[in-house]
């Protein structure tokens, strides 16, 4: 069946096209998709986070259930929307519901891990000397406003002569903790000294703070299931950044074919490693500077293992856990609509161990030194699942060396609790590979199995081989489409340092053409943009001109020096064009007459620098982050007029109504990789990926044996349930679509969940990609007999819709 032989409608779909951001980052590998479709960029001193908003196919599983063509609801939508303004014509992925998040300045306070050591029952190291002294006569009057003044004198607060009390900065007062109730966003004053690490440069704090790099973590660890980012920044700190546990803005829906999009107001810094922020299990001794991280890959709900490496070649290996407590709600208690959720971190390092190779430090006085080291040289390899556990390799770089140490985690894992970790006391494998600047190592995605039995797991290096042929930018694997049958180099996209119009080799991929967008063309659709860009030609006095572009009237234009601007031009042997010698024969319409014309040459305008590369989920989406700068002269500006894109590639949605099982003889679908991605990853990749239907979003899943077991629970409780309007019955034959009501005529919504009628506002919380909406685990403990209330917490401990298994909004 052909994928492309009937178009869904336009008008649901947001597409993906570019992107234009106001800044440029300083490093490589600078974009990254999460597990859910969320799109993170690193910025100079910032990052950006994009949430991608999905369409409401409800219509599509109503007609299903009642056993309708699903493709026809689509048809009829279409058909509405035929002569009227639709502003989803004009709007694109991405376009709105997007965060800038500066991460640079102020520095982090080290008492947002206060949470964490009162988790593990541990006394917090900082309690008494990680805020800064306060000035003398600094008090708070009775309104919590600060006094800085003794009464009666002017003495200086920090005792210098000459000096004023208001001088002093109170932004490193300590009720900056006080005032918080999340703790997340406590900060230090920008006068609190700090540095990390034995480095000339960041040991003193000197240093910019920039972004370094931006990592999002395994599904399912942080609040309501969602990942969580982690962002490294020259200073040697490593912030974790998500979701709180306060209520989250939950913007409404852009028309009635777009769900509810989810803001990211919500977002802090939930806990830090390395700096002054420690975290249970670590030595207060000294102050850590983190060079690199790594999240391993997913492990279970709300578990995670995150490895850092230090500035002294020491890896740590650190258990992150979340485990969210359900409050029950008296109805005398709080507000129902308040938060009644709350996610304890458990963060702890398991080992530390030395990372290392066998070539001793060369000093940089030596005639033969080259530059070594990178931000990207830590990674993790997939999970080999066995009866007794899970093992994995973890790839490290060092100066012209590249180890792979095994880790093992023993089954069971209780969430809660430390897991069983052991690491090899010496590197499994390792080899002698020469290595500059910013290295990085990528494994592929999956286990498979070689001719002589054993298991593998490809990775791929970038090593710089010369300076001039190999500058890779970025690089990323795909995933195999058959597991069982891998291929023998892994499928691989990679991009160079720079691409111009006289590097044609700027761009390299294996991928077979039957895996590509196109088909036709081996080149990503962002690829083929940049490629048209780069043949672009224009003549070299119109494009030297200084103010092309402009009014005529500011062409001629004098410079600062008062001489007239002369374009010149100089070709590849040096040869200085002014367009003087260079005559042609310009035959005009009367044949008679002829004139000499000057000949212009042409150039190329444009050349791109990468910045970063970037798959989704299952791979059939692609992102690049590129900055577009000029061939023919230097830029000029400062930070202001700093510029910078994102190209995105993506393959079309294939025909509509089919389940996941009818795919499974589809040779270019990793049946494995889709079945274990999230819900929401599942939608990114039929919306842009090529994937198919997700179960529970394009038809209901009513034969689930999950909904029969919640709806045998709650049926008593549905029976019995009363209209608090009235106090008549609520019976469901009175159920009008998503609508039940009571005998006198009271209608409400239903819980997608338990079935029970929502009679009260504030008591829902709803999917993000199926749009059901279900009860609040503590309105539903309510509900219940005590004797049944520990099945039910069972049940909707899950977190997750009972509809579709996606995340909830709120």
């Amino acid at each position: 069946m052909d994928s492309t032989s009937k178009e869904p409608p336009k008008q649901k779909y947001l597409p993906l096209r570019e992107l234009t951001l106001n800044s440029r980052p300083l490093v490589k590998r600078a974009i990254q998709f999460s597990c859910d479709g969320d799109l993170a960029v690193a910025a100079d001193d910032s990052v950006h986070v994009f949430v991608p908003e999905f369409p409401d196919l409800t219509r599509r599983r109503k007609r299903i259930a009642e056993g309708g063509d699903p493709e026809s609801s689509d048809e009829e939508e279409t058909n509405e929307q035929k002569g009227k303004y639709n502003p989803e014509t004009f709007r694109t992925q991405y376009s709105e519901g997007s965060k800038h998040m500066p991460v640079s300045f102020p520095p982090l306070d080290p008492r947002i891990n206060k949470e964490l050591y009162d988790a593990e029952g541990m006394p917090f190291p900082y309690d008494k000397t990680s805020a800064p002294p306060k000035p003398q006569g600094v008090e708070k009057d009775t309104n919590g406003q600060e006094d800085g003044r003794d009464a009666g004198d002017g003495d200086q607060a920090d005792g210098v002569e000459g000096d004023d009390d208001d001088d002093w900065e109170d932004d490193s007062d300590d009720s900056s903790v006080d005032d918080d109730p999340a703790g997340g966003g406590a900060r230090l004053g920008s006068n609190q000294p700090y540095g990390a690490g034995s480095g000339p440069i960041t040991s003193v704090g000197s240093s910019m703070n920039h972004v370094v790099k931006i990592s999002w973590s395994p599904s399912e660890l942080g609040v309501n299931r969602r990942p969580i980012l982690g962002i490294l920044t020259g200073a040697g700190t490593l912030a974790m950044y998500g979701d709180g546990d306060m209520a989250a803005n939950v913007l409404g829906s852009a028309n009635g074919y777009m769900l509810q999009r989810r803001e990211l107001a919500s977002w802090l810094v939930l806990w830090g490693v390395g700096e002054r922020m420690m975290v249970p299990g670590q030595s207060p001794a000294y102050s850590e500077y983190i060079r690199t991280f790594a999240w391993a890959q997913e492990i279970g709900p709300g578990q995670a293992l995150l490895a850092t490496l230090n500035d002294a070649k020491e890896i740590a290996i650190i258990s992150v856990q979340t485990v969210v407590y359900v409050e029950e709600v008296s109805e005398k208690g709080r507000a129902v609509g308040g938060p009644a959720e709350k996610t304890v971190w458990h963060v702890r390092e398991l080992v530390r161990f030395k990372a290392e190779g066998p070539h001793l430090p060369v000093s940089t006085m030596d005639p033969d030194y080259v530059p070594c080291g990178t931000s990207f040289g830590l990674s993790f390899g997939p999970w080999l699942e066995d009866d007794g556990g899970r093992t994995c390799v973890l790839g490290y770089l060092d100066r012209n060396y590249v180890g792979f140490r095994k880790l093992r985690i023993d089954k069971p894992w209780t969430r809660g609790q430390l897991p069983k970790l052991q690491v090899e006391n010496k590197d499994t494998h390792g080899q002698c590979v020469h290595l500059t600047t910013d290295g990085f190592i990528e494994f592929e995605q999956g286990v498979s199995r070689c001719r002589d039995g054993l298991r593998r797991c490809l990775s791929v290096l970038t090593p710089y081989r010369s300076f001039t042929r190999s500058c890779y930018a970025d690089m990323v694997v795909h995933p195999p489409p058959d597991p069982a049958r891998p291929t023998p180099t892994p499928l691989y996209t990679l991009v160079r340092l720079s691409a111009t119009p006289t590097t044609p080799n700027w761009y390299e991929t294996n991928v077979p053409s039957a895996l590509a967008a196109d088909p036709s063309s081996p080149y990503f659709q962002w690829a083929r943009s940049i490629q048209q860009k780069l043949e672009v030609l224009v003549p070299a006095d119109m494009y030297q001109k200084r103010a092309y572009g402009a009014d005529d009237s500011d062409s001629d234009e004098e410079s600062d020096d008062g001489v007239l601007m002369e374009d010149t031009l100089e070709d590849d042997e040096g040869v200085n064009y002014t367009g003087e010698g260079l005559t042609a024969i310009d035959l005009t319409t009367d044949a008679n007459v002829a004139r000499e014309v000057k000949v212009v040459p042409e150039v190329h305008p444009h050349r791109f620098r990468f910045h970063g590369l970037t798959l989704s989920a299952g791979g059939g989406a692609s992102a690049v982050l590129v900055s577009a700068h000029s061939t023919q002269h230097p830029e000029r500006g400062g930070w202001h007029t700093q510029r910078s894109q994102v190209l995105f590639s993506y393959k079309p949605r294939r025909a509509s109504g089919r389940s996941l099982s009818m795919y499974m003889d589809d040779d270019n679908l990793n049946f494995s990789l889709v079945s274990s991605m999230s819900t929401e990853g599942k939608l990114f990749e039929y919306l842009y990926g090529g994937g198919p239907d997700v179960p529970g979003v394009h038809y209901p899943l009513s034969s689930d044996p999950r909904h029969a077991h919640v709806a045998q629970i709650f049926a008593p409780v549905v029976r019995n349930q009363k209209c608090e309007v009235c106090g008549a019955a609520v019976t469901q034959s009175m159920r009008k679509e998503d609508l039940v009501g009571c005998e006198k005529g009271h209608f409400f919504g239903i819980c997608a969940l338990s079935g029970l009628a929502v009679q009260k506002p504030g008591m829902t919380r709803s999917c993000g990609t199926c749009g059901f909406k279900t009860m609040r685990p503590e309105i539903l403990l309510q509900k219940v007999p005590e004797d049944i209330k520990e099945e039910v917490k069972g049940v909707i401990g899950r977190g997750s819709c009972m509809a579709c298994s996606g995340k909830f909004l709120n």
